[in-house]
């Protein structure tokens, strides 16, 4: 079992302390920091004159949020649930043969 790790992410100068539970969960922190930071860059490159450094960090929030919406809405079980209904009746029709 690991033990507990503590570890400080930092976006845009801010140090953000945080206590995860492994390795695994320390780099997905890391690499969603790495993330954000990209996507800053990004947004600063096509869009210089937004008034504030907010309106960065407002669009980031959204893009990322959309993403993980259309992410949960693409993870839909169904094909999955009639597939194994498909073999479950093929299996039936074997077994009352």
């Amino acid at each position: 079992m690991e033990r507990k790790l503590n570890i400080k992410i930092n976006i845009e100068g801010i140090d953000l302390p945080l206590t995860v539970n492994s390795t695994e969960e320390e780099k997905d922190y890391r690499d969603a920091a790495t993330l954000i930071q990209t996507r800053l860059r990004s947004l600063r490159d096509r869009y210089p004159n937004l008034p504030t450094k907010e309106y960065y960090y407002a669009m980031v929030l959204l893009n990322t949020a959309v993403d993980a919406v259309r992410t949960a809405n693409s993870a839909s079980t169904t094909p999955y649930t009639e597939a194994i209904a498909d073999l479950e009746k093929e299996i039936n029709d074997a077994l009352a043969k």
